[in-house]
């Protein structure tokens, strides 16, 4: 990427600008400005390196373009801009509803070669426009970038982008964000602005009396109310679900009082502080950016088995990312598509339906609603996962959803390219090597418990022929992330080494 173009420099434009300039990030900014004093002042300020007077030229060349405008706008906006988008340019937003922009922006852009995928950073200030932007509005906040089928290879771009911002970064589809949002941010601004509205008939009296608790309580309905009318209205039957929930509580709370069941008010007082106290732990930044242990190596060098021990020693989940290859492939030949069919397997994965569970300590995984269990350790999907492990939209896919399993907790994650492509900012760096004639013997022990037919020359020449397959692939192939610690497991026993893994992580 070296090219972002900005749609929009108020608060949220102007800060993305800002912080590229402060963070040194090496990308050329465009912005579209419809003023010439405010295209001036962008290029005063740092915030641009180009200014352009309409969205097409503003947009032209441009890797990335975001959309830095009130939701509602965004369409027009992209519309605008289009005849300029080069092909391959990948659109995002800094919107707070994302389903019903991500079906209109999908319209617009389907005689294109682009594509969108929504964004949410998860920040803000009752104050707007480019006097209020700063080089540190994102730094620290959640950013909310919406993972869809179809666009796995672009997400990953537009997180890395965010990333280098400042933001710590959750992938979810625009459906699952809309609900959540709808609960964590827009039910509180019209709940805050409801409280607001509810002094105004004695409002002169209740000047003496407002305090902290009240301005606290009501700070975000001070909130542009034209901002905010495209939020909800954009995003109504979620909001007015929350309303109706949250006028559910209120009730309970008035009927309690009606009868003096104070044991039920304080009951419901202590619910509400102990949820409340467990929903904000969970958002500060040491518990969002979980540790997350990478330990890569070829088939057979010990690595699933250590990494499982380390999860279960550190109480952290255990992350088998051969074992969603392998799901891949079970559901590929399930399927009846050739493995060496590249657009028929990326066909299938786009059609499938996955879903990621908890199990046990364990990152599981059902495929349409079947968990293939150990259907996915036979023959047939070992001899040909190293074909669907090869292809990129197969890796973005894998690759996407153990980066959003990262929000759950601490992982210990064992593969192939964990620490060089999956984690390379985690400091938890380990790559796994053993002796080629001991890894077939040990891979020859676990296939004799179902298969009696195999031998150690036979797992020999199959290991051999995955090495090489593995380490010349285009996409991410097999290789020591530069600062990882290679532990040579010929020799030593699986404690031994579990045991090096956890001195070292200390």
């Amino acid at each position: 990427m070296k090219t972002v173009a900005l749609l929009g420099t108020g608060l949220m434009g102007g800060s993305i600008g800002l912080a590229l300039r402060a963070k040194k990030v090496e990308l050329r900014v465009q912005a579209y400005a419809r003023r010439k004093d405010t295209r001036e002042i962008l290029l005063n300020r740092g915030i641009a390196d180009a200014v352009f007077s309409t969205p097409a030229e503003a947009v032209a060349g441009a890797d990335l373009v975001i959309a830095c405008v009130p939701v509602s706008a965004i369409p027009q906006l992209i519309y605008a801009a289009k005849p300029g988008l080069k092909p391959g340019a990948v659109v995002t937003d800094v919107g707070s509803t994302k389903t019903w922009l991500a079906e209109e922006c999908n319209i617009i852009l389907a005689e294109t070669e682009a594509i969108f995928v929504g964004s949410h950073p998860m920040c803000g200030s009752e104050k707007t426009g480019m006097d209020a932007a700063c080089a540190d509005l994102y730094e620290n906040s959640v950013c909310v970038v919406c993972a869809d089928l179809d666009t796995r290879a672009s997400v990953y771009k537009v997180s890395q982008f965010w990333t280098k911002l400042g933001c710590r970064v959750v992938e979810m589809s625009a459906a699952d964000h809309d609900r959540i949002a709808a609960k964590t941010s827009h039910v509180p601004h019209v709940v805050a602005s409801a409280i607001v509205l509810s002094t105004f008939e004695n409002s002169e009296k209740l000047k003496a009396l407002i305090g902290t608790g009240f301005r606290d309580t009501t700070r975000v309905a001070s909130g542009s109310p034209e901002v905010w009318r495209d939020i909800v209205g954009t995003n109504a039957p979620a909001v007015s679900d929350g309303l109706r929930e949250v006028a559910k509580r209120i009730e309970a709370f008035a009927s309690a009082m009606d009868i003096m069941d104070l044991d039920r008010v304080e009951a419901m007082l202590s619910g509400a502080m102990e949820a409340r106290e467990h929903l904000l732990a969970s958002m500060e930044p040491e518990a969002i950016h979980h540790r997350v242990i990478a330990i890569d190596g070829p088939s057979a060098s010990g690595k699933s088995t250590v990494a499982r021990n380390v999860a279960q020693r550190l109480k952290a989940f255990y992350v088998d990312s051969g074992a969603i290859y392998r799901g891949v492939t079970w559901s590929v030949l399930k399927s009846g598509v050739n493995p060496e069919d590249e657009q028929g397997v990326i066909a299938c994965l786009r059609m499938a339906k996955w879903v990621f569970p908890e199990v046990d300590g364990k990152m599981g995984f059902t495929i349409d609603g079947m968990d293939p269990g150990e259907e996915i350790r036979g023959e047939a999907v070992r001899e040909n996962v190293s074909y669907i492990a090869r292809i990129p939209e197969v890796r973005e896919f894998v690759n996407s959803q153990i980066r959003a399993m990262r929000w759950k907790g601490p992982l210990v994650v064992e593969g192939r390219d964990i620490g060089s492509v999956v984690f390379p900012d985690s400091p938890h760096k380990f790559y796994l090597d053993a002796d080629p004639e001991e890894r077939a013997r040990r891979r020859n022990e676990e296939l004799r418990a179902t298969e009696s037919d195999t031998s150690v020359e036979a797992v020999h020449q199959s290991l051999q022929k995955r090495d090489e397959i593995d380490s010349t692939r285009k996409t991410a192939p097999l290789q020591v992330a530069d600062d990882a610690q290679v532990l040579d497991t010929t020799h030593l026993t699986l404690e031994d080494v579990v045991e090096k893994v956890i001195q070292a992580v200390g």
